[in-house]
């Protein structure tokens, strides 16, 4: 959505106006989120899972089928439109096909540079296969929840502390701060860690922490977006102990989604964010290129209703209602016969799994 709505161009002009842009403009903390529930889910897969037969060859069975037929259909895709739209590949786009896109990307910009194209949402996904390549062999030469435990408290400290360094030196790119996986390192943290935290007799304790945490994150968050006048990730501010304040507040999310019969758990049981989670890689993918080719739509839907700032949200809607639609079609003809090969790769738990880690979390952990 935050593409879509960066493209509807909603400004403040209004009270209305003014509420919808500064939740747009928030959007971009979407990726804190994914990256949290991802250190949880993944984290939870392989401390359970460790030691058993099969191990890795599981574990990455079940990601290559999930994730990678669908990306190099994607990046198919890409390849045959590019010829007919004019763009150009260069030699150093081959990184992106082995999830190296970034940082490659941050060494050579240009590799971004190839509109009408859009590839740049592409670094999260990389920062995400890095970490599944890592954590494996971290958790299996780890072990024991406290070894986990401490290491995920020291790369959560160092990647703010990483982002900090790079944000002070101005030779350093900032985009460094943002796409590299290890300065993005505290939000998987955060949610390795609660998911270490969750299989432990400190459930309960840390359960109780979760409101007053995310009320204090998101209190401190709001002053420091007030302070600075801005809720861009570009801020320096923001870009540091921000996205580290965004994390905790995740985090402390799924611990209360986690809650049995808890209003939050009931809320993200609603079928269609059921739906939205089920389709979200397809969502995912596709969305900047389709937020390109859409945007025409724009001008047409501010024109039919007189509003830039209405026009605007019916061109979010339909946007969003396109791109769903793309993502059902990928699911169901790609990728959904493609993962019933996962039963060949089934996980056999290590661990005692308590029954609350899965609730609602299924269609995701997978």
């Amino acid at each position: 959505m935050f593409h879509y709505a960066r493209g509807a161009s909603i400004h403040a002009s209004s009270a209305f106006g003014s509420i919808a842009s500064a939740l747009f403009a928030l959007g971009w903390t979407g990726v804190d989120l994914f990256f949290v529930l991802s250190g949880f889910l993944i984290t939870g897969i392989l401390y359970d899972t460790e030691g058993t037969t099969g191990y890795y060859r599981n574990f990455y069975a079940r990601r290559i089928l999930r994730i990678f037929p669908v990306y190099y259909l994607f990046a198919g895709l890409l390849a045959i439109l590019a010829p007919f739209l004019g763009v150009h590949w260069h030699l150093g786009h081959l990184f992106f096909l082995f999830y190296l896109g970034y940082p490659a990307a941050i060494f050579w910009p240009s590799l971004t540079l190839v509109a009408p194209l859009a590839i740049t949402h592409l670094w999260s996904l990389a920062a995400e296969e890095q970490f599944y390549m890592i954590w494996p062999w971290a958790i299996a030469r780890l072990r024991n929840s406290d070894a986990i435990m401490r290491t995920c408290a020291v790369v959560g400290a160092a990647a703010l502390v990483l982002r900090i360094v790079i944000r002070a030196l101005p030779e350093i790119d900032p985009t460094w701060a943002y796409a590299f996986l290890p300065a993005r390192m505290d939000a998987l943290a955060i949610g390795a860690a609660l998911a270490i935290l969750v299989r432990g007799k400190l459930h309960a304790r840390i359960d109780r922490w979760a409101i007053p945490a995310l009320a204090s994150a998101v209190a401190l968050l709001m002053t420091i977006c007030i302070s600075r006048r801005t809720e861009a990730a570009e801020d320096p501010l923001i870009g540091t102990v921000g996205c580290t304040l965004i994390a905790i507040a995740c985090g402390a999310l799924l611990l209360l989604s986690l809650r049995e019969g808890s209003w939050l758990q009931r809320l993200l049981s609603f079928s269609p964010l059921r739906a939205c989670g089920k389709y979200s890689y397809g969502l995912y993918l596709y969305h900047l290129p389709l937020s390109v080719a859409l945007h025409p739509m724009k001008s047409f839907f501010v024109a039919g209703v007189h509003s830039a700032a209405l026009g605007g949200l019916f061109y979010v809607a339909s946007s969003l209602s396109v791109n769903l639609i793309v993502a059902m079609a990928s699911y169901r003809l790609v990728e959904a016969p493609i993962m019933r090969l996962k039963s060949h790769f089934s996980y056999k738990s290590g661990h005692s799994v308590p029954p609350v880690v899965g609730a609602g979390l299924e269609s995701v952990c997978t």
